[in-house]
């Protein structure tokens, strides 16, 4: 007896086999036009096997209609349903054999456990390469399509819904606790769904679903969500501008709220500010959180369109000279006399001449630069502020590379560099100096302490200079560091950092680290051994590696940092960690499946 994959296999190659086809053309192309069978039926391997065939590895479709083209298109969404849904079935078996050891024995109508062991989030995680809250979303996303929306979950396997669009009716209707309201709603999103364009569409569908089956649920969870989850959250956007924005707001102040920023915009458009609305509305937002009077802004615009008004005549002017002059050059073949001008050489016109050991302009502003920039390794320093990472030479202007801020990302030069003199600037700033090698792993750190006053008062740059002190065995010296606008000094001694072949030197007698170790092991890490977890260093356990009541050293070799969840997993049973050497965090997980952990690499 044929199978159903073969003998849906047969029946396409018969109806492509139907119509006439010149002899270059792949007959199988007809199976996708509209309405074909192979248009609308549902995707699989073997459907996955044809598409790939006829796509080429360049997905040029060779001989096709358009028509058929789009639907080779369709095809291969409905195909990226499918392969999302077989994946889920897969976090079901392991949602199977990892079940919560509390509740063993309960089980859904679906078969899937109630429940299941949390620490499956964490070797999801290791395997998949996202962080352990995603693994955990995703975990849950899989159990929901099966024991709670088995419709959505057929839908997704049909090609009908895709992974985001599944994921979000889990999302939106996880608030219905109530077994019919859920089935209920379910009814109702999939009786509509056919009529869903649009995400926005689908949603709306969905939101109306779960509050038609529970009207007063839903006035009830939107009072808990604005007295108990409201939140601001703030992060970094792709072009390095960042985004702040308010969560679980009650309606009715952010309804206010949204019309006292959008006040404050008409009042600049009304003073003549020349920008787009969404501008002067972004400028409004920021002044009503920072206290900016409005004419403080109005005068802050006008003297921006003043300066480029300004920039916009000598450009013309210069422009305008530069056309006179190139009138009275003699034309090719001609001798120029001694009046001829060239700028080789030469700084450029209406600009300023930039070249190593001179005045170096940038869009932070000009910084002195003294002609030896120091020694060689001061290039592969980090200047370290707090939660901002940031290359030496960026902050002293000797080049353009990009700096971090662990809570938000990378940060371009410019905005790098003025973030490091801003905080030269702030009295309570604390600095520190971090060698790096050439992969960004740390080698060497120190935090700067108050030194002497300079001679000559003030800096107008950051200067790294050798002390007259040797600095500590086995480390990189002992530094000066001065400050922009800083009369005083700033000192610094340079300790090794526990890597490579590790000489015990700040290795503790007992458990607990000297205050020196604990903060190089973290400058060394970075954040947490557990390589899908994000937290911090500062923010995490001592943990080591060969527990200490085994013999395990309290030193850099043998400890590293770990948050608190994370020792408690790296503690349960099946979960083992060693250190192959200083920095390098080895997790074997109960599958038997390892991963590592590398030290944290800062840029350089």
């Amino acid at each position: 007896m044929a199978s159903s994959s073969t003998t849906k296999r047969q029946s396409l190659v018969n109806e492509s086999d139907q119509g006439e086809s010149p002899r270059d053309r792949d007959p199988r192309w007809s199976m996708f036009a509209q309405e074909s069978r192979g248009d609308r039926i549902r995707p699989d391997a073997w459907q996955v096997m044809i598409l790939d065939d006829l796509s080429a590895p360049d997905g040029r479709c060779t001989g096709a209609t358009d028509d058929e083209v789009f639907g080779v298109l369709g095809q291969w969404n409905a195909a990226a349903c499918w392969v999302e849904g077989r994946k889920l079935a897969v976090v079901r078996e392991l949602i199977r054999r990892r079940p919560d050891e509390r509740n063993v024995g309960t089980a859904t109508e679906s078969g899937l456990p109630w429940d299941w062991d949390d620490r499956l989030a964490r070797e999801i995680a290791l395997e998949l390469h996202v962080s352990v809250p995603a693994a955990r979303k995703l975990t849950w996303t899989a159990w929901a399509l099966e024991a709670r929306l088995p419709g959505v979950g057929k839908a997704l396997e049909e090609g009908r819904l895709d992974s985001g669009k599944a994921r979000m009716i889990v999302q939106e209707t996880d608030v219905l606790l109530d077994a019919p309201e859920l089935a209920a709603a379910e009814r109702l999103i999939m009786d509509g769904l056919p009529d869903c364009n649009t995400w926005l569409e689908l949603q709306r569908l969905v939101q109306r679903a779960v509050v038609a089956v529970d009207p007063q649920g839903a006035e009830k969870r939107r009072e808990q969500e604005e007295k108990e989850n409201a939140r601001v959250r703030f992060w970094r956007e792709a072009a390095g501008t960042c985004a702040l924005m308010g969560a679980g707001l009650p309606t009715d102040e952010a309804l206010r709220a949204h019309a006292h920023v959008d006040q404050r915009a008409q009042e600049y458009r009304a003073a003549g500010i020349k920008r787009g609305i969404d501008i002067l509305r972004v400028a409004a937002y920021l002044d009503l959180l920072n206290l900016v009077p409005a004419a403080d802004r109005i005068a802050r615009f006008k003297a921006e369109d003043a300066a480029v008004a300004a920039d916009d005549g000598q450009q013309g002017s210069t422009q305008a000279q530069q056309e006179s002059q190139a009138a009275a050059t003699p034309g090719p073949g001609a001798t120029q006399g001694d009046n001829a001008s060239t700028d080789f050489g030469g700084p450029a016109s209406g600009g300023t001449s930039t070249d190593f050991g001179g005045p170096a302009s940038t869009d932070c502003g000009t910084a002195a630069l003294s002609p030896d920039p120091g020694p060689a390794v001061a290039a592969e320093v980090n200047l370290t502020l707090r939660h901002l990472d940031i290359p030496f030479a960026t902050a002293a202007g000797f080049a353009r590379r990009a700096g971090e801020a662990r809570s938000l990302g990378v940060l371009d030069p410019g905005l790098a560099r003025r973030l490091a003199e801003a905080a030269a600037r702030h009295p309570e700033s604390k600095f520190c100096l971090t060698i790096v090698n050439g992969t960004g792993q740390a080698i060497g750190h120190g935090c700067c302490k108050p030194g002497k006053p300079r001679e000559s008062g003030g800096a107008d740059a950051f200067i790294l200079r050798p002390g007259d002190a040797t600095g500590p065995p086995g480390g990189f010296g002992s530094w000066i560091l001065t400050l922009p606008g800083q009369a005083r000094e700033l000192a610094v001694d340079l300790h090794p950092v526990p890597t490579g072949e590790c000489e015990h030197r700040y290795e503790s007698s007992r458990h607990d680290p000297g205050g020196l170790l604990r903060h190089l092991v973290n400058v060394r890490d970075g954040k947490c051994g557990f390589p899908a977890c994000s937290r911090h260093a500062k923010e995490s356990d001592f943990e080591h590696a060969e527990p200490f009541e085994h013999g395990g050293r309290t030193c850099g070799c043998n400890c590293w940092s770990c948050s608190r969840s994370c020792h408690q997993v790296k503690q349960s049973a099946g979960w083992t960690v060693t250190e192959a050497e200083p920095g390098y965090h080895r997790w074997t997980t109960p599958s038997g499946r390892q991963y590592t952990q590398e030290p944290w690499r800062y840029p350089a």
